[in-house]
């Protein structure tokens, strides 16, 4: 491995500390690596889909799951069986 010192926009170093956050990278470093490695749109949209899962856990946990008597196991292979 070799160290060095780069400039980048101040939009990139925001995704890096989301990728940390949000728990995609390990650290500040590997964040810039995976994006070196996949490029920033598609970093982009994993940091965009893990925001999304993020919000609907602390959703459910907060409300409870937005389904009511969905059908079980037993209900679905009963249904199959007709």
């Amino acid at each position: 491995m070799q160290t060095v010192t780069i400039k980048v926009p101040e939009r990139v170093v925001e995704v890096v500390e989301e990728m940390v956050r949000l728990g995609i990278a390990r650290s500040r470093n590997h964040a810039y690596n995976v994006i070196i490695d996949m490029g920033l749109p598609k970093a982009l949209e994993l940091v965009k889909r893990k925001r999304r899962v993020e919000e609907l856990t602390q959703s459910f946990l907060r409300d409870g799951l937005p389904y009511r008597d969905l059908p079980t196991v037993e209900d679905v292979e009963e249904a199959r069986s007709r």
